[in-house]
């Protein structure tokens, strides 16, 4: 009888362990199929908005500014207007994205505050992005920079399109970060400090002008600089020092001494463009001669994409 019970018990526990495994099993298969594929969530937020949306008082609520929901628009062939409205938090600059076709051409779009007033407006075909590829669109931007969230509306007008017009409404955010290396041509040379001054000695200048450079897009705003260079012979007691030339007058030194590299209080609060020339030298407190060769600029720098037609660098 006792052998009967235990045989029932191990017979428990063996489908238990195996209940167990098919479990894990699942919540793995689950796990990497979320890991794999993270974007299912974002589409399937996307919401099918019928017509009846067709005044800044019935305007469709999108809710709280989101780059994970888009709206699919179905407006009917009786109806003009389509308008919904959202929040924006403070210190937010976005854009409303809003897909293009051919059949809708002659239709426009609006961003507006709520006053009423027109912040960016977008007509077709004119105004049409990415034309030529398979996803164009239009595009309106938006910004509060005040100290609260703010309700903004988004207008499509079919003008001259007619029939039923489909198009999809989507958030995305407007400014994008990006960082590049860039190398100074030349050697920067010091005569040494023979005279002992405590304040050191300059060396000569080296400029490099990134007014045309295609890495950088265009009105880019630094928000970090770097130098770098291999000094002969290595001395101790030296500063890099930068020049933003177009818009400072006072040189920058590095905030630690080191004859390697130099780090800079420079940051997007300054203003300063990325698109500029740039000029470099070093200080140095030793009375020996010394040369600066391989001098390197890295910039860390952001930029709205609204001014570069919505493409990213």
């Amino acid at each position: 009888m006792i052998g009967l019970n235990i045989t029932i018990m191990r017979k428990g526990i063996h489908l238990l362990m195996n209940k167990i495994k098919r479990i894990l099993s699942v919540m793995m298969i689950l796990t990497f199929i979320f890991t794999i594929f993270p974007s299912i969530e974002a589409k399937a937020a996307t919401k099918t908005v019928n017509g009846g949306y067709t005044t800044m008082e019935t305007a469709y609520s999108w809710g709280t500014y989101s780059t994970s929901n888009s709206l699919c628009v179905m407006l009917p062939a009786s109806e003009t207007d389509f308008w919904v409205k959202y929040t924006l938090p403070h210190d937010k600059r976005v854009y409303a994205r809003c897909s293009y076709k051919a059949a809708n051409e002659g239709m426009y779009i609006e961003m507006l505050n709520s006053s009423n007033t027109t912040l960016d407006e977008k007509y077709s075909p004119d105004d049409v992005l990415d034309m030529d590829k398979i996803t164009p669109f239009m595009a309106v931007k938006c910004d509060n920079l005040t100290s609260s969230t703010q309700t903004f509306y988004i207008h499509v007008n079919r003008g001259t399109c007619t029939g039923l017009m489909i198009f999809t409404l989507s958030m995305n955010e407007r400014i994008k970060t990006g960082r590049d290396v860039f190398s100074f041509s030349g050697t920067a040379t010091n005569k040494g400090n023979s005279s002992m001054n405590l304040s050191g000695v300059d060396s000569s200048v080296l400029t490099l002008n990134l007014t045309n450079s295609t890495k950088i897009p265009p009105e880019a705003i630094i928000t970090s600089v770097e130098t770098s260079g291999t000094q002969t012979p290595s001395q101790g007691g030296v500063h890099h020092m930068i020049l933003p030339a177009d818009e400072a007058s006072t040189w920058y030194t590095a905030t630690v001494t080191s004859a390697t590299g130099g780090f800079y209080d420079i940051d997007v609060s300054d203003g300063f463009a990325a698109r500029q020339k740039w000029q470099f030298k070093y200080n140095a407190l030793a009375t020996a001669k010394s040369t600066m060769k391989n001098v390197k600029l890295t910039l860390e720098w952001e930029y709205d994409i609204a001014n570069t037609g919505y493409q990213a660098y």
